[in-house]
């Protein structure tokens, strides 16, 4: 008897783990379709992941492909990352700093004038459950970043364009030549 309940203690103090169980975001909910042609567009992408500090890990422009790497954790507003089961009952499995999010985006052309890009996130933060070895476990969107990001593309998309021409909907013009009073247009 004082074996069995020796077991359970063990038991109740090396907790367990139960994985994430949110579902993967819809493909509409992370993709923006916009009104530029598909070199604005891979432009506008590289800003924001410029903007945003992210690591390129790998970028093809010719197959519409970047991955980019944002390293300093997330929380759980982010992503799900499962549970942990202890002595107080089962709690939320916090991220930690050393939790990284992978994103790949893909720019893919759906006219001469329209482009659509789309975007996938990784979460993995290092998980330590007592008296079993430290793993990674991938934890589950619940689509925040990936909102966020192409939120600031499609603002981004506002302020691109060719030179010589107007950005499309700001109406601002970017390095447009100074012409002198009484000049021709």
């Amino acid at each position: 008897m004082k074996a069995v309940r020796i077991i359970a203690t063990l038991t109740i103090l090396s907790g367990c783990f139960y994985p994430p169980q949110a579902r993967p975001l819809a493909p509409n909910r992370a993709a923006v379709k916009l009104d530029l042609p598909y070199d604005l567009a891979w432009d506008a992408l590289h800003t924001v992941v410029v903007q945003d500090a992210l690591h390129i890990i790998t970028e093809n422009p010719d197959a519409g492909a970047l991955e980019a790497q944002a390293v300093g954790g997330f929380t759980l507003t982010d992503a799900d990352c499962g549970q942990l089961r202890g002595i107080a009952g089962k709690v939320p499995a916090e991220p930690d700093p050393d939790a990284s999010i992978v994103y790949d985006f893909q720019v893919k052309a759906q006219g001469p004038h329209t482009s659509v890009i789309s975007v996938s996130a990784t979460f993995t933060a290092p998980l330590n459950v007592p008296l079993h070895p430290p793993s990674d476990e991938q934890c589950a969107s619940h689509g925040v970043q990936e909102a966020r990001l192409l939120k600031q593309i499609k603002e981004q998309a506002l302020l691109e364009h060719h030179p010589g021409t107007q950005p499309a909907q700001s109406g601002i013009v970017k390095d447009a030549p100074k012409r002198s009073p009484g000049a021709a247009p």
